[in-house]
């Protein structure tokens, strides 16, 4: 009778804990729905791509355009890739923990916010897994990087009887790891920090760390910390079907159609209809990043009169149709030396503050601050709330101006 109920108190305990961990996952990713986590941002004071081209809709239409891609979650297919990955890995180290692998790192484009995508995927993960869970709750890079080490010793310091092997089991979250760190000689203190737990840390510890493809491969070459990390999972490109899927809710509801393709298009693809061959060549641009696939759908939405030659009662003549078409990436505007070290480091860094930004670079903050205004005024460069992020639209042709000048960003 008394190991009935001592079983029934540890369910309960455990069931308790675990409400409790998807709780503060919830509350968490409830407070960062702001400018870090939209897939939709504007420019405190710039008219930019998308929203250049959204002006020309009716505003009411517009922002229920707007408000229809912000409400959809993060594509299934990101979500089912990170799910399968953790269920392995963790699997594998629950069996054995002292010889396994601790660790999975979830890797993104350095455009995509991958916090988001990792905790609306952990908070269904989590609630199928019978473990406690310690989520890093910081909310943007401390202004202050010297900090960074003291906020990650309060939040992830064992003491000597947690480290014990009969100690409960722990999922430990980072959700962003570029908030850890700052490309400059005292910026990588944090980053040694959590090294030293990976390597040192106890057998109850199993980690997930989210993170961006550059950041990764600049912190692998200075630091080498994916010697100290287990699995390494970047979401793969979403294919064209995918996509579609992922939009066909905001497509349907608000009764979108697609015109016809351009003529070479149709020449390839004569089998296909407007729709196929509209999401083929948005992934194609997009290189099947979500972010910047929602930015160029937004840009590619018009709003075209229905023929009136055709033969239609009274109410249907007045009225007009959002048409998807064909879609197309801004052109990148001429670049000088200088603005494509600030743009490598906004993408290193994912977001920035001006203050960060100049020290990442080196250089006074008035001489960032000017190059900034030329960029946000470009539309290249987004600015809220003194964060400073790249507009997603623009990502692949920066990509390849980069790459095109010797930064190595190949990997994201």
């Amino acid at each position: 009778m008394a190991i009935a109920t001592l079983i029934r108190e540890s369910i309960t305990k455990l069931t308790n804990l675990m409400a409790s961990a998807v709780n503060r996952f919830r509350t968490w990713l409830s407070n960062q729905r702001n400018f870090f986590f939209s897939r939709y941002t504007k420019d405190v004071k710039e008219t930019q791509e998308p929203e250049r081209s959204l002006v020309e809709l009716p505003p009411e239409l517009s922002q229920k355009l707007v408000d229809a891609v912000k409400s959809i979650p993060s594509n299934p297919a990101d979500k089912k890739a990170i799910a399968s990955t953790l269920d392995k890995s963790f699997n594998l180290w629950r069996e054995n923990p002292s010889n396994t692998d601790n660790s999975v790192v979830i890797l993104s484009s350095p455009v995509v916010t991958v916090s988001r995508i990792l905790s609306e995927t952990l908070e269904e993960w989590t609630g199928q897994k019978q473990i406690n869970l310690k989520l890093l709750p910081l909310k943007n890079r401390p202004i202050d990087i010297e900090s960074i080490t003291s906020k990650l010793e309060h939040y992830l310091k064992q003491s000597e009887l947690d480290q014990e092997e009969d100690q409960e089991l722990e999922v430990v979250v980072i959700p962003n790891l570029s908030w850890c760190f700052l490309r400059s000689v005292e910026g990588l203190a944090g980053i040694e920090y959590i090294q030293s737990l990976l390597c040192n840390g106890s057998q109850n510890r199993f980690w997930i760390i989210g993170g961006g493809q550059v950041s990764w491969q600049y912190l692998s070459s200075v630091c080498a910390i994916e010697a100290y990390c287990g699995e390494v999972l970047s979401l793969p490109a979403i294919p064209a079907e995918k996509l579609q899927s992922w939009l066909d809710p905001v497509i349907e509801k608000l009764g979108i159609v697609f015109d016809e393709p351009r003529i070479d298009q149709q020449i390839l693809d004569r089998n296909k209809d407007h729709k196929t061959n509209y999401f083929d060549r948005l992934a194609d641009i997009s290189e099947g990043v979500g972010t910047v696939a929602l930015q160029i759908f937004l840009k590619s939405i018009h709003y075209e009169e229905v023929d009136e030659d055709e033969p239609q009662d009274e109410a249907i003549a007045e009225s007009k149709d959002l048409v998807a078409q064909t879609p197309k990436l801004p052109k990148l505007p001429k670049l000088e030396s200088e603005d494509r070290y600030l743009l490598y480091s906004l993408l290193l860094h994912g977001d920035l503050t001006i203050t960060s930004l100049a020290r990442s670079l080196g250089d006074s903050e008035s001489e960032v601050q000017g190059r900034v205004q030329l960029l946000r005024r470009e539309g290249v460069v987004e600015q809220r709330d003194r964060i400073l992020k790249i507009n997603p639209i623009y990502y692949p042709k920066i990509k390849q101006e980069l790459a095109a000048n010797n930064f190595i960003i190949n990997r994201g």
